[in-house]
């Protein structure tokens, strides 16, 4: 499927963005002081991206959905270059795994790894990102920076496992209809 961009996959990549986009307004916030993070699903739906889509199709629509939540709530709007970007990778890094060597995300293993490779690598960025703003931009002493690291690290943990098993679970059912209405 990442062959060549065609009418049909320019429209799942939009399809994909949106249901990014609403998966990401499913969500728990949870206040850190000045800032926030937050327990949602989004997460599952990048790495479902990845597995659907492919890398860079995947990619694309799991950062423009992820963008534009971030672009209309202004707690997230300073973010969104990050965010297009992180998740992007998220899903790019899912994608290039599940399709490896052939495998078209059909083989349980490697979307699993995939899934589990992306998730864990949009942790790291989004953590690293937390705490060079928390010192560098807002100033804080490096131990309040790490205690808001923590918080922050349970929460990405939770939308990790959770959007794993989202991911995991969803392309099972949905790649047998997807390959379907290819054609």
């Amino acid at each position: 499927m990442e062959s060549k961009l065609n009418i049909k996959k320019i429209t799942l990549i939009g399809v994909m963005a949106a249901v990014v986009f609403v998966a990401s307004q499913i969500q728990i916030q949870i206040p850190l002081g000045a800032s926030a993070t937050r327990v949602h699903i989004g997460n599952g739906f990048c790495l479902l991206c990845g597995l659907l889509l492919g890398p860079i199709a995947g990619g694309l629509s799991a950062g423009l959905g992820s963008a534009i939540f971030d672009l209309i709530n202004p707690i997230y709007l300073p973010s969104a270059p990050f965010t297009f970007t992180f998740k992007f990778l998220m899903a790019f890094i899912c994608g290039k795994i599940a399709y490896s060597n052939g495998a078209k995300a059909e083989d349980f293993k490697k979307n699993l790894m995939g899934s589990i490779t992306g998730a864990v690598t949009y942790v790291i960025l989004y953590l690293s990102k937390s705490y060079i703003s928390d010192i560098y931009v807002k100033g804080l002493p490096q131990a309040g920076a790490i205690a808001k690291e923590l918080q922050r690290l349970w929460a990405s943990s939770i939308n990790a496992v959770v959007g794993v098993l989202i991911a995991v679970i969803l392309v099972k059912a949905l790649k047998p209809i997807l390959k379907k209405s290819i054609r």
